[in-house]
């Protein structure tokens, strides 16, 4: 009978074993519930009812007051060592098996960082299957659902380098499942826009785009979309393109799909670009030609080597789609989002959905750093705002749209 006894407890042990690493996302947190459990249940065998009774309380109210208030003891983790988040671990898997290709002609699998840890991208990953809902519809890739700390933690920075408290407070988000533009929507994309809806952009009709010019911005009054101080494809990323008139395009093509297009929120922009990492790129810490088009006349940033680059923007399958299959989130364009500005992430959604009331300016966030500017705007934790009718030939944008359950 004692064996039975014995035989129990450390079978619901390790059943509380289990709940706790469920909950924690640690093996410290499954640990700490084993020998709890363990305890507990040894003093109801032995009679001292009011002790366990006790002991369980306590152990419940901490257990939930952790899981409440802040980050994870696992995503604290994971911003210490630059790994990947407790919980969108299981999702970043999933997400790098179903999308990097089983072969490359480049490389047979992702070479590792030995200072961070974080998979190097695989070239020219033809991500997961696209989706195409109509002819004229960019190609959009399911983003798997899961968690994230959105934002810059100060006390994690670099010493030499500032963090904008607008990246702050660091804050853990929900994200549902959605699809999101494979690329940045195209020239070529838009233009079937155009041709479809006889649509005139903001630069077209209020006195052109600001521009890049002589080592400042200035107004050029004969810039829009199709023209530009530079050459541009119908494989490039549309520029020039105000808030407003990424809200007219996304309008459309919910007409024209069937779908309800839409822009991607701040926090689902933030959490595609991280796609599982924690780091500054989602590849890592460092900043190369080989990763992302931006200004390399700019002061050197995190590697950054000083040289000349394109001065403009590049195809839009250029460099390497990320884990979850998207390509060019650091640098080309700056993309808009759905979000209005906030000066700080205090009472942000914590659902990944957009953020748009009480706003402190008629201004629409980008995100995403481009081919000009500060290469620290490219960070993933980096924001940006202007008003919605501001257009500037970095500014573009990427689509998105829920997915069915």
């Amino acid at each position: 009978m004692e064996a039975m006894k014995w035989l129990a407890i450390a079978v619901l042990s390790l059943t509380g074993a289990y709940f706790g690493h469920k909950l924690t996302g640690s093996w410290t947190g499954a640990a700490a519930a084993g020998v709890g459990v363990a305890l507990i249940l040894s003093m109801l065998v032995n009679g001292q009812w009011t002790i366990a009774g006790i002991s369980f309380l306590v152990g419940v109210y901490l257990v939930f007051t952790a899981l409440g208030e802040g980050p994870s003891r696992a995503d604290k983790a994971a911003i210490e060592t630059q790994g990947v988040p407790g919980g969108i671990v299981q999702d970043a898997k999933r997400a790098l098996l179903g999308l990097l290709p089983k072969s490359d002609t480049v490389a047979s699998a992702p070479h590792q960082d030995t200072q961070t840890n974080i998979p190097q991208p695989v070239a020219r990953s033809d991500g997961g299957k696209p989706i195409k809902d109509c002819a004229e519809c960019p190609q959009l890739v399911v983003i798997p659902a899961g968690h994230f700390l959105m934002g810059s933690d100060p006390k994690k920075s670099n010493p030499q380098e500032t963090i904008d408290p607008r990246e702050g407070p660091l804050h853990r988000v929900a994200v549902r499942s959605f699809a999101a533009g494979r690329y940045a929507v195209t020239k070529g994309e838009f233009a079937a826009f155009v041709r479809a809806t006889q649509y005139k952009t903001e630069a077209e009709t209020s006195g052109g785009c600001f521009a890049w010019a002589a080592n400042r911005w200035e107004s050029n009054h004969s810039f829009n979309w199709q023209q530009l101080g530079f050459a541009q494809g119908d494989d490039h990323p549309v520029v020039c393109i105000s808030w407003n008139d990424a809200q007219a395009y996304v309008r459309w093509l919910s007409q024209v799909s069937h779908h309800s297009f839409r822009l991607l929120s701040e926090a689902e922009r933030e959490y595609a670009t991280r796609a599982g990492s924690t780091g500054t790129f989602w590849w890592g810490e460092s900043l190369s030609a080989e990763h992302a088009n931006f200004d390399r006349t700019a002061p050197d940033y995190r590697g950054s080597r000083r040289g000349e680059g394109p001065h403009a923007t590049v195809p839009v399958n250029s460099f390497f789609a990320n884990a979850f299959g998207l390509y060019n989130v650091h640098g080309n364009v700056w993309e808009w989002v759905q979000d209005c500005q906030h000066d700080s992430y205090a009472g942000a959604p914590a659902d990944g959905s957009p953020w748009v009331a009480k706003c402190s300016a008629d201004k629409r966030i980008l995100r995403g750093g481009a081919w000009v500017g500060d290469p620290a705007g490219l960070r993933a934790a980096s924001r940006n705002w202007f008003t919605p009718d501001f257009r500037f030939d970095a500014s573009g944008f990427r689509v998105a749209r829920n997915v069915s359950k």
